[in-house]
């Protein structure tokens, strides 16, 4: 009798303690920018206070944004820690970018961008990021004419920033997954990329491209720069072209099919700097789905 009661309590025991391994989530929240544009072009200084009340401490950014709302940044106590820049930064091919940036404005009946408007340098931008403490840029999307030769201009910016001390990652979409012409552009960069090359995986944009997140962060261990995170919908789907994705497809943390803990393990494992909510797409204030975000990720236990 004695025997069976200490077995039962060394079972209940060993059942007990895988929960009692596991932890909340708490890794410094951040967000990219773009989630929250339409506030930022409404009223920039209560947006970002808005941030900051909610528990966002980290910001990736433009380079417009810390020239036009450094002061407004300062003041949340928030800390810009990834800078993206314009594709012809890295590309060099200007003229395809404003032709690619018209379109855009036009579509969504906002003012184009000037012929004459700014040419800047990687070494500029470069020096914008150090005045607020950034230590890598990025580039967000890359458009079919820029992608044939973009590993290479990719590697060339990388060992420039190397020399003056920065990183460089590069950020993902769906397309990056098309493998019916050979390899695919992300199997590419893993193996041809530079060995300082760094990423910033898009977990939702991963997943609609057909692939398994926590297995792309174990491929690229060590070399993961951020998380994008952001959930997805059970009737999004999967595709390799990102450009007709339904705007219900973004869902906020927990409200879609994402297996979180599994994802922030393996991003843990990988050695992720950085965990950026991003949402494309909001049903209606996006402050309301950032919370609700942040929420879910401060309640997580891995």
């Amino acid at each position: 009798m004695q025997t069976s009661a200490i077995s039962r309590r060394l079972f209940l025991a060993s059942a007990a303690a895988p929960l009692l391994r596991a932890a909340p989530f708490s890794k410094p929240i951040g967000i990219n920018l773009y989630t929250v544009r339409t506030s930022l072009a409404k009223d920039p200084e209560a947006t970002y206070k808005g941030l900051a009340d909610l528990g966002i401490t980290q910001i990736e950014v433009r380079a417009v944004q810390l020239r036009e709302h450094a002061k407004f940044i300062r003041a949340a106590k928030l800390q810009p820690v990834h800078m993206f820049v314009d594709n012809p930064v890295i590309t060099g091919d200007w003229e395809a970018a404003l032709a690619q940036q018209r379109a855009m404005a036009r579509r969504a009946n906002r003012p184009e961008p000037p012929a004459d408007g700014p040419r800047p340098t990687l070494t500029e931008m470069a020096s914008l990021a150090k005045e607020f403490g950034i230590k890598r840029l990025g580039l967000s999307y890359l458009s079919p004419n820029e992608r044939p030769q973009a590993i290479a201009k990719i590697n060339e910016a990388v060992e420039a920033l190397d020399k003056q001390g920065m990183g460089f990652y590069y950020h993902n979409h769906a397309f990056e997954f098309d493998a019916s012409q050979g390899r695919s552009f992300f199997d590419r960069l893993l193996a041809d990329g530079h060995p300082k090359l760094t990423i910033e995986l898009d977990v939702f944009w991963a997943t609609i491209g057909g692939e398994d997140a926590a297995s792309l962060l174990g491929k690229w261990k060590g070399r993961v720069a951020s998380l994008h995170v952001k959930d997805v919908d059970k009737a999004a789907p999967r595709q390799k072209n990102e450009s007709d994705m339904p705007p219900a497809a973004f869902k906020e943390l927990g409200a879609g099919i994402l297996d979180w803990p599994k994802l922030l393990r393996a991003a843990a494992d990988a050695g992720t700097d950085y965990y950026l909510i991003e949402q494309d797409m909001t049903p209606g204030d996006p402050l309301v789905s950032v919370k609700q975000s942040v929420d879910f990720l401060k309640s997580v236990n891995l």
